[in-house]
């Protein structure tokens, strides 16, 4: 159970109320819960992080790289960023997590092309969990990245490879998520299949109850599955989900990467084409670029 939003730690009773809940169904169901949490970090303060550290399994941490690159985004409601509060915060939960179970997360748009000295810039902070994501904006918004920007984020991506290996050569390793790679087992061959399983596996669930296929498709009523005080899930939007896979997609076909992809984001392929099953082709092509790098790391571990 992922508790995300919005921001969670602004409702933070609540979400201790469902880990007690969850806590006393496991034991009565034998079932195992685990939690993770993604906050902004402005109200982190030490009781609910040692509250999240005793309960949450992982824990995400908002942050997009340097502080211009933070701050343009993430603004307070008076035009102030916020990345001199955060900062500190942030590197406080990853020390006291020991380096491990959480991820500094951010996401590149257009206003940063240039998304490996972010990436860099959070290794020099000391963070060692990374994980910086390209935006996926609407046509035309401003910072969304277009078919054009490619050849400069393929540049990145190996910039930042070539910086991965030497650092992990000069002991000041860090980890970078799309760079994990898994060639001796990997995942079952039905998640290179389906993906993440959103509509079928994965569902989200809105403060009012609502039932989305993901986080993405929520305040879309053509996808809404049901409720959960009224306990019905639609059951044929959980088939098309369910049926929705790299071999429904054509353009897949002769992909040499779709099963470490498994046919992209079901929300980007229907934002951009209405269509699950039509891959969103800009993030089709940075996915094979992340591929390509992290094959090339693991020949330099090799």
């Amino acid at each position: 159970m992922d508790f995300f939003g919005g921001e969670p730690m602004m409702n933070f009773e609540t979400v201790k109320e469902i880990i007690e809940y969850a806590r006393q169904k496991e034991k009565e169901h034998n079932k195992n819960f685990r939690f993770t949490l993604t906050t902004n970090g402005l109200l982190l303060n030490d009781d609910n992080i040692k509250y999240i550290n005793e309960n949450m399994h992982n824990i995400v941490l908002s942050i997009d790289g340097r502080k211009e690159v933070n701050d343009r985004m993430r603004k307070r409601v008076d035009g102030t960023g916020c990345y001199e509060d955060i900062l500190p915060k942030f590197k406080y939960v990853a020390e006291s997590r020991n380096q491990d179970n959480y991820y500094v997360r951010g996401t590149f748009t257009r206003e940063n092309l240039d998304f490996s000295k972010d990436v860099t810039h959070l290794a020099d902070e000391g963070f060692r969990q990374i994980s910086v994501e390209p935006v996926v904006a609407a046509k035309d918004s401003g910072y969304d990245l277009r078919e054009e920007d490619l050849p400069k984020l393929f540049e990145e991506y190996e910039k930042l490879a070539y910086e991965y290996v030497k650092r992990s050569k000069e002991g000041k390793w860090f980890n970078f998520f799309h760079f994990m790679i898994d060639l001796s087992q990997g995942p079952c061959i039905v998640k290179r299949l389906t993906g993440c399983g959103s509509g079928h596996e994965y569902l989200a669930i809105t403060p009012e109850g609502d039932i989305y296929p993901c986080h993405q498709f929520v305040g879309n009523e053509k996808f809404k599955m049901g409720n959960v005080k009224e306990g019905v899930l639609d059951r044929d939007i959980q088939s098309y989900f369910k049926n929705s896979n790299v071999y429904t997609k054509k353009e897949c076909d002769s992909c040499w990467a779709k099963f470490y992809c498994s046919g992209g984001c079901a929300a980007n392929s229907y934002n951009f084409h209405s269509d699950i099953n039509v891959p969103y082709k800009v993030g089709c092509e940075l996915e094979k670029k992340r591929v390509e790098c992290a094959l090339w790391i693991k020949a330099q571990e090799m």
